[in-house]
């Protein structure tokens, strides 16, 4: 059963392991005396920066000058970390140099959510998995600037997450042939060297998660490569629909120039990141052995094992430690002993019926296994609150009793990636406290410190009426929804009921009258409260169509013109705001595309 939550004003993410609380509070200030005995720059770096942003002046404590240590235990787990806080100072102790980053963190927020004054107490903390992790999809449609990646480095360093990866098809500048994606379209190896170093000080890995066989839609599309693809394309990438470019391209690994390719791919990427750790995939070969010659399944199965631990070889070779998704393998379980056994599973699954218990396999065959959970946002317009708190817990669970040694939530874009960073940070801050604590507090007891600011209760209503109006969610792919075309809409099998859109509705428009009068919270500052604002315009203004069409099904009939007039244009008023939200956080590229299907779909109800 998931803890209770620490204290009344323990309001902390992820919530520490063990906490006494006693009478007081003190103030520290950057005027404290401080005392570093940890050898690590960082450290010490980060620990002079929180205390210069701090107030000279404060409340008066009993001994009048409280004092600041940071040294190392050895007592204490590396990532370990103990904090003592009493009325004459502040003493933090880790296990290394990370342990007391990651107390400093701990201490950061006490700090805001405390308005200054911190509450006397005692905290033991220490993570449950070694791996925390975070994936973000950079290629899908969004490919967020420089500053917007330092921003969620942050965020994430505050949760204490250690890894981050970065998703990536073909948005990345390739030396090789500058043709598959311009500078100004995807990441540049100099902007991603940069933050590679921003993530190093910040004890996070920056980890390269680059498709080499399947998902290779956008490269193989181009005439040069067509000829690599198991089977070709028969359009070019710009006129594919968002479902071909996310099912993509298998690479035909029997041809020898493919090796060449994906060699080329990984030199360039091996040059920009440093993490001793790369993420290979090999996810989703769908063509996989079925295109000029097609292969029997155990032929396939051979091809595969052969093309990823071909792969690895060669980054193994440059000093990396090689993941690799975990779906063919879980197929073809027989196959796992034929991979090289430094390779870690990354087991992945993103529903109600997930295939949690797999975990057990991939580890019992000796296999370092993450587990990898979902923020439930792609192809929705605000994420499946809801969904993803119970995938992301069920893996949690089963991945600490299994022995999974990690957790890293995984937040893709498919579609176009029109869903807004701020709809997946809820489900992030939880994957990052479930992977810090297994039985960590979720639900409302969750949603009280997430939201938490000093004013009022206004933040937990907001959330509240978030998870109303996101659990369509669950079950109805609300962005893919939205830009069909009405007979495509018309041909769906299955709809959310009238209650459910009713209560979607209604819930969306109080978040966007609560929202609008939040103050920044730790958790959500004012660019995310923006996204949320439109995000939560756009969620009622879809499912108000999804009503209508199940109104229609009932027999009822269709809105006038004057209605669906009132709906195109509220659907296009929409559209600056985001657009805006768009251009703070990212690159053009995708834009149009997004731009596109709103203004379609508007045109479309209107003279329907």
């Amino acid at each position: 059963m998931p803890q209770a939550p620490i204290s009344q004003d323990i309001f902390v993410l992820p919530q520490p392991r063990r906490v006494t609380r006693q009478p007081g509070a003190c103030f520290v200030s950057s005027q404290s005396p401080v005392n570093i005995k940890v050898d690590d720059g960082r450290v010490v770096r980060h620990v002079a920066t929180w205390l210069s942003q701090l107030s000279k002046n404060g409340p008066s404590t009993k001994s009048g000058e409280v004092s600041f240590v940071v040294g190392i235990n050895a007592a204490l787990a590396e990532q370990a970390y103990k904090l003592t806080i009493s009325d004459g100072g502040v003493w933090l102790e880790g296990g290394a140099a990370v342990g007391c980053y990651y107390g400093l963190q701990t201490l950061k927020q006490l700090c805001v959510s405390s308005g200054g004054m911190l509450p006397c107490c005692e905290i033991e903390d220490e993570p449950d998995f070694v791996t925390r992790g975070v994936l973000h999809d950079v290629t899908r449609g969004k490919v967020p600037k420089l500053a917007t990646l330092k921003h969620l480095v942050d965020r994430l360093s505050l949760l204490k997450i250690n890894q981050l990866q970065l998703y990536i098809e073909h948005a990345f500048a390739f030396s090789f042939d500058p043709e598959i994606c311009a500078e100004q379209d995807g990441l540049t190896p100099d902007d991603t060297r940069a933050l590679d170093q921003y993530c190093r000080e910040r004890f996070i890995d920056l980890v390269p998660a680059v498709a080499n066989l399947g998902h290779m839609g956008r490269i193989l599309s181009q005439p040069r490569y067509r000829n690599l693809a198991e089977i070709q394309a028969d359009s070019d990438w710009f006129d594919m629909a968002w479902p071909q470019r996310a099912r993509g391209l298998t690479l035909n690994v029997r041809n020898s120039e493919s090796c060449a390719l994906v060699n080329n791919v990984w030199t360039d990427i091996l040059a920009a990141f440093s993490s001793p750790v790369v993420n290979i995939c090999g996810d989703e070969p769908w063509d996989l052995g079925r295109g000029r010659e097609p292969l029997t399944d155990e032929a396939r199965m051979d091809l595969y094992i052969r093309h990823v631990s071909g792969v690895a070889k060669f980054c193994e070779k440059k000093g990396r430690r090689v993941q690799l998704w975990s779906d063919v393998l879980r197929n073809y379980p027989s196959s796992c002993s034929k991979l090289p056994n430094d390779v870690a599973i990354l087991h992945w699954g993103y529903d109600d019926v997930a295939d949690y218990e797999a975990t057990a396999c991939f580890v019992d065959h000796g296999y370092q296994t993450i587990v990898c959970p979902g923020t439930s946002g792609w192809k929705r317009i605000v994420n499946a609150m809801n969904l993803a708190e119970r995938n992301i817990k069920t893996f949690a669970r089963i991945g600490k009793q299994g022995g999974a040694q990690g957790l890293i939530t995984t937040d893709w874009g498919d579609h176009g990636h029109f869903n807004l960073l701020a709809c997946s940070w809820h489900g992030i801050t939880l994957g990052a406290s479930l992977a810090w604590h297994a039985d960590h507090v979720t639900g409302a007891d969750f949603d009280a410190i997430f939201s938490h600011a000093s004013t009022d209760e206004s933040g937990r209503e907001f959330v509240a009426a978030l998870r109303r109006a996101t659990e369509i969610a669950t079950s109805c792919e609300t962005w893919r929804l939205l830009w069909q075309s009405t007979n495509t809409l018309t041909e769906q099998v299955l709809l959310p009921t009238e209650k459910a859109l009713e209560v979607c509705i209604e819930a969306s428009a109080l978040a966007v009258m609560l929202g609008n009068k939040l103050p920044p919270m730790m958790h959500l500052d004012r660019d995310d409260l923006r996204d949320l604002d439109v995000a939560c315009r756009v969620n009622k203004l879809a499912a108000r169509r999804l009503l209508w069409e199940a109104r229609r099904r009932s027999g009822l009939t269709k809105p006038d013109i004057s209605e669906r007039q009132a709906w195109a244009d509220a659907l296009m008023s929409c559209w600056p705001d985001y657009e805006v939200c768009w251009r703070g956080r990212n690159k053009e590229t995708g834009l149009a595309d997004i731009h596109a299907a709103i203004t379609r779909v508007a045109n479309e109800v209107r003279e329907s």
